[in-house]
């Protein structure tokens, strides 16, 4: 039995063009610092070795300040490193693997990674590896091709076998033209675990074949699972089902939520749940929040925004979306609807609140109640004054 630690999908040097340069920075660290935290997972398991399906890079021009660093890491990471090239690194003649200047930084600072860029066997001691390499970003064939007539005969029998893809499977539903991963045409009996990479969360596609997720998470969850910053341990051996546990290396929470306030309970339970995810962490979380379009009285708006100002200041990126709107409720809206002295002002009111509850853009028929509120407020005490 072999004790692995299959991961991808590193992207160093990930952009993170759509946030602030200053939190882009902290999560670019985050992403490199990830590799000491999968190298504490590592030797706490007594793993033999870390395999990369993929990505380990996430551009082909990266500078050599992040390469030097991201060596370095992989360095000190403790057993030895298995990787294939995927789309964002792929190892086509233009791919960062070709570039001698990353050749050279490897050799020196991370003589314990090696790169497997041929579609062919890779015989160790006590694993047979598989690979299934990606010579360049976007290809038509897929990867695993070499396999599905592999004369598997000549390979030990004594060994497990793994085969390292990257690319998408058929399973996930989606029309791909590029990168496939054909798993039903793998001979279920004579591979022991596929460790998959290209998919950015924890996804069994098949009873020995799994997608790991990325040790850092890079994106808002759209799927709502919230597991993509893990590595997978993998117990493997020749002959039997994988056993496949998972192992946090996250730094940094990626939260979403879309949803509509109309009272006060609304925004109560919107409190409790974004509360309960961020804890009392402080610059760790980003959060993306979707109000849709969303109604409160105007003393739960001011709760809003007060909140609002507090959450943004405790968050690394808030990324606001839909709209809150402050509208009169109660007595408030009855000193705009009962105007007997103020004909003009009680039909507008009353059309805009017909136009809010019934007609196509009650957000705007919102606001422009609120609006019309909050001007004869200001006449009134105009009045007084």
């Amino acid at each position: 039995m072999v004790r692995l630690i299959h991961t991808a999908d590193w992207q160093i040097g990930k952009g993170y063009g759509s946030v602030a340069e200053e939190a882009a920075c902290l999560l670019r660290k985050a992403r490199m610092d990830a590799i000491d935290r999968m190298g504490a997972v590592a030797r706490t398991l007594d793993a033999a070795y870390v395999v990369v399906a993929g990505d380990l890079w996430d551009s082909p021009t990266l500078p050599m300040e992040t390469v030097h660093e991201c060596f370095h890491a992989i360095g000190r990471l403790g057993p030895p490193v298995l990787a294939i090239p995927g789309n964002h690194d792929h190892g086509g003649a233009d791919g960062i693997w070709r570039r001698p200047e990353v050749k050279a930084s490897q050799q020196r600072h991370a003589p314990n990674l090696r790169l497997l860029a041929q579609a062919e066997p890779v015989v160790l001691p006590d694993l047979v590896v598989l690979p299934c390499p990606l010579l360049r970003r976007h290809s038509a064939t897929d990867a695993t091709t070499w396999l599905h007539s592999f004369p598997w005969d000549t390979l030990p029998s004594d060994r497990p076998r793994l085969v390292l893809a990257h690319g998408s499977v058929t399973s996930f539903g989606e029309r791909i033209h590029h990168n496939l991963v054909g798993l039903n045409q793998l001979p279920t009996t004579t591979v022991d675990y596929v460790a998959l990479g290209d998919w950015h969360g924890l996804k069994q596609v098949a009873p020995k074949a799994w997608y790991c997720g990325t040790p850092e998470p890079d994106c808002f969850d759209k799927e709502g699972s919230d597991r993509r910053a893990q590595v997978l341990l993998v117990e493997v051996e020749r002959g039997e089902m994988p056993h496949v546990t998972a192992h946090p290396t996250g730094h940094f929470h990626w939260h979403q939520l879309k949803t509509e306030l109309s009272g006060a309970e609304d925004l109560h339970r919107l409190q409790q749940q974004v509360d309960g995810w961020i804890e009392n962490r402080v610059r760790r979380d980003l959060l993306s929040l979707d109000l849709g379009h969303s109604i409160l009285d105007f003393a739960s708006h001011e709760r809003y925004v007060e909140w609002i100002e507090d959450l943004d200041e405790q968050l690394l990126v808030m990324v606001r979306k839909g709209s809150c709107t402050a509208v009169p409720t109660g007595e408030h809206l009855d000193a705009l609807l009962e105007r007997p002295e103020d004909p003009l002002i009680r039909s507008v009111a009353t059309q805009l609140q017909q136009q809010r509850l019934e007609g196509p853009s009650p957000e705007i028929a919102s606001k422009a109640l609120a609006e019309l509120f909050v001007m004869v407020r200001r006449e009134e005490q105009a009045g007084r004054a």
